[in-house]
């Protein structure tokens, strides 16, 4: 009997028994996304929008990703625009504690400083 290979690819939004993912994430500094696969499975959610400056990485989230829009620089984001999440992720943006860069800012908090203030319509999970 043949062996059968799985990869986690092969996972990539899988809903669980319980059916449609009730919800919605938004992703800062997406990257690949890894951290937005694993929450949607942990929490039966669906990935709405994403920011992700690095062309090259964002087409490869894009391409998993497809009706998710690519907000891009969230210093110019208007979030009066932009659909609410029940769940915000984040990867952590290593420029600021990295060794081989000058920055040393963290951008993770600047985009927790620029997301509107949760409100009884619009609360959210910070992952």
């Amino acid at each position: 009997m043949p062996e059968t290979t799985v990869t986690g690819a092969d996972f990539m939004h899988d809903l669980d028994a319980s059916g449609e993912p009730r919800l919605r994430i938004g992703s800062l500094f997406s990257g690949y996304g890894g951290l937005d696969l694993a929450v949607e499975h942990v929490f039966n959610a669906r990935t709405v929008w994403f920011s992700e400056l690095n062309e090259p990485v964002a087409r490869v989230f894009a391409r998993h990703w497809p009706e998710a829009p690519n907000l891009g620089d969230i210093t110019t984001i208007d979030w009066s625009h932009v659909e609410p999440v029940d769940i915000l992720i984040g990867g952590f943006p290593c420029q600021d504690v990295s060794g081989s860069s000058d920055i040393r800012w963290g951008s993770w908090g600047e985009g927790m400083y620029l997301m509107p203030e949760p409100t009884a319509n619009r609360t959210a999970v910070l992952v």
